[in-house]
């Protein structure tokens, strides 16, 4: 059934671009969703997510939206607050709930938990700004990472350091840019592997794409994602990346997908999700993150059965669990 009305609540510093149909960096991602909306349902109000601010929650309620297309404060400390806010009012909204969005942006908590089920993690370190380790002891070279942000945000080409001292930087500076704690993994060299899944059933993940991310201009094995910068007016990462259908046998992919859908029963996630992986020249796989509410765009990992297609299951999943 096509809903009456369809909010969708996009972060306020780029829904201007989405209005005007600029492509323009993260507002890409959200006008596909935008357009594949509309052309299945002819009501669909843009809603601003202004972070720390009562206004959008206030607007919801006026609204009185048939669902919530949740797109909003990805990554952000308010995020889980946010979906909160929307289960208690009873409005249906797409994606994770509070407790799954809270646990998958946690590095740090999310990996103790899937390590404790037996999921491969990368080794790390937490660096707080208070409290550091008088040595690190993991296998250089590193990378260090903010502990909660997502979108590779705070990750730059500088982000791959191989002594203390530089981790140590790397840690401060994402701390005054960001104010939050920083996380130093062994960096993993090999392939980067990402898993799409939409909500078929409560609890039951169906894959929409297992992609191999090819990231140009860096040595086999060794590259990253890099966070999205402004540069001459065009939004780029350190590395150009092509997403491309990963080549594995059947016997590694049924392994991927164990992995990815246990990584995301295990942090409570629903309605769609990410996991990121890498796999080493042993063709071992280690879980990087889960991503609870990530970018949907009309690209390789969410083209399969189709775009729309996966939206109205994402819709469909939401409006399932409102009814329960």
């Amino acid at each position: 059934m096509t809903p009456r009305l369809i909010a969708c609540v996009i972060d306020d510093d780029i829904i201007g671009d989405v209005r005007n149909s600029k492509p323009i960096g993260r507002a890409a991602a959200d006008l596909f969703v935008v357009r594949a909306l509309r052309r299945f349902c002819p009501a669909v109000k843009l809603v601003a997510g202004v972070e720390r601010h009562a206004c959008t929650v206030e607007e919801l309620i006026h609204l009185k939206p048939s669902i919530v297309f949740n797109l909003a404060f990805s990554a952000l400390s308010c995020e889980p607050s946010f979906a909160g806010a929307l289960e208690m009012l009873g409005i249906p909204y797409t994606g994770s709930g509070p407790l799954g969005i809270a646990l998958a942006n946690d590095k740090v908590r999310s990996r103790n938990l899937l390590a404790a089920a037996g999921i491969r993690v990368p080794r790390f370190v937490e660096l707080s700004q208070t409290r550091r380790p008088t040595k690190i002891d993991l296998v250089p070279p590193f990378i260090v990472k903010p502990v909660v942000s997502g979108n590779a945000v705070g990750i730059h080409a500088g982000s791959v350091v191989d002594s203390y001292a530089r981790v140590l930087k790397r840690a401060d500076r994402i701390w005054r840019e960001l104010e939050e704690p920083a996380v130093c993994d062994e960096f993993i060299a090999g392939r980067e592997l990402h898993v799409g899944m939409v909500e078929r059933a409560p609890g039951h993940f169906g894959i929409t794409a297992i992609v191999e991310l090819h990231f140009a201009g860096t040595k086999e094995g060794r590259g990253f994602m890099t966070e999205v910068l402004g540069v001459k007016r065009k939004a780029r990462r350190a590395y150009r990346v092509l997403y491309r259908q990963a080549a594995l046998t059947r016997l590694k992919m049924a392994e991927i997908v164990e992995i990815a859908v246990a990584t995301s029963n295990l942090l409570q996630l629903r309605g769609y999700a990410k996991v990121d992986l890498r796999m080493d020249n042993e063709e071992r796989i280690t879980v990087i993150e889960a991503n609870a509410n990530p970018a949907l765009w009309n690209g390789e990992i969410w083209r399969r059965p189709g775009f729309e297609t996966n939206l109205k299951r994402i819709m469909d999943a939401a409006l399932r669990k409102a009814r329960e």
